[in-house]
């Protein structure tokens, strides 16, 4: 894989589920600690104001993407509070996997990671992830067409304007905090 992607782990979910460790194991991404991190990635935060969009790409180009594997029961922004970096949430998308299908946002590391190269443009990097778990396809089916509109946006308000148009809500900023 040409972009470099980072998983810091917190090892707070089942092993034998971890996506991020699976993502480690087939070597699409590396694992890192506070210590060992560089300080210029793109960081995907879901308590982020701002969302990924196309317009993010070379910094992940140059630096890498940074996924924070947390149990979404336990995630708080405590654990982003000293990461350096662009810290960025990803619009809204319906997770595919077995454990939280269908609720909004609350994704796994691997479709975090997929939905980011995807909006960015990294097709054929987000075509690998789609192999590493059948529900993988389900996450595809079910955000394509979405997807698709948020990596042909040129700017954030254009961004927003879509969800909202999309998700029929009138402040998207907070459809995160909604789904918890």
């Amino acid at each position: 894989m040409r972009i470099k992607i980072y998983a810091m782990l917190f090892y707070e979910d089942d092993p034998v589920k971890n996506t991020a460790l699976k993502m480690i194991r087939a070597g699409i991404a590396m694992r890192v600690s506070r210590r060992t991190l560089k300080h210029s990635l793109l960081i995907l935060n879901p308590y982020s104001l701002e969302y990924l969009g196309p317009w993010h790409r070379d910094i992940v180009e140059k630096y890498g993407l940074l996924v924070v594997d947390a149990s979404w029961h336990k995630l708080s922004p405590s654990k982003f509070r000293s990461l350096k970096g662009t810290h960025v949430k990803l619009p809204p998308l319906i997770p595919g996997n077995p454990i939280n299908y269908g609720k909004t946002c609350i994704l796994s590391s691997i479709e975090a990671v997929a939905a980011a190269l995807f909006i960015l443009g990294f097709k054929s990097e987000y075509e690998k992830l789609l192999g590493l778990y059948k529900w993988m396809k389900t996450f595809n089916d079910l955000n394509k067409e979405l997807l698709e509109a948020y990596s042909k946006t040129r700017s954030q308000s254009e961004l927003v304007e879509i969800i909202k148009t999309f998700w029929k809500i009138e402040n998207p900023c907070y459809i995160f905090k909604e789904s918890m």
